[in-house]
């Protein structure tokens, strides 16, 4: 019995003295780190130089391209959580760096990807009805995509369509 009681007792002083040890080294190492960043070459890569417009600015940027191209504003309920989880972020974090860079809620700003979407599939097919344009960029409504059309745009679909068409014959006469 006092066999194993010596040692569990060694066992323990050996565990406390490398417990000892690490600690005063990770002192040393954060004591070095500190050092190199005071310098005034280092000054620019501080954590503490990072500042938060930056990564919300990244953040901001990484969900434009997603949005540009995965299309995920085709899906007519197409959520923030569903983009937060893409994005690897979390929910009120995303939209606070959306409504800070694009000026838009969440909803304006699918919107808006999804008009602009409309948009060049008019282009692409001239012949093509506002009410198709509505369904296939991911508008659950006729009147919601009215409305979001109108805010980006300036105005209605079905006037923009026409004065977009007007344009191309005048175009293709002059030719």
């Amino acid at each position: 019995m006092k066999t194993i009681v010596c040692i569990l007792a060694a066992f323990f002083v050996a565990a406390v003295a490398l417990g000892i040890y690490l600690f005063i080294r990770l002192r040393k190492k954060e004591a070095r780190l500190r050092e190199a960043l005071s310098h005034p070459v280092m000054q620019d890569f501080a954590p503490e130089q990072i500042s938060s417009a930056a990564i919300d600015q990244y953040l901001y940027d990484r969900c434009c391209k997603y949005m540009m191209e995965r299309r995920p504003f085709l899906v007519d309920r197409y959520s923030l959580q569903d983009l937060a989880n893409a994005l690897f972020t979390n929910r009120a974090y995303l939209s606070k760096t959306i409504n800070k860079f694009s000026g838009r809620n969440f909803c304006s700003y699918v919107n808006y990807y999804r008009v602009m979407y409309s948009v060049e599939l008019f282009r692409n097919n001239m012949s093509m009805r506002v009410t198709d344009m509505a369904e296939l960029s991911g508008f659950h409504s006729i009147t919601a995509f009215y409305q979001a059309f109108r805010s980006v745009i300036g105005e209605p679909p079905s006037h923009w369509c026409s004065r977009v068409r007007k344009s191309v014959r005048k175009k293709s006469l002059k030719q």
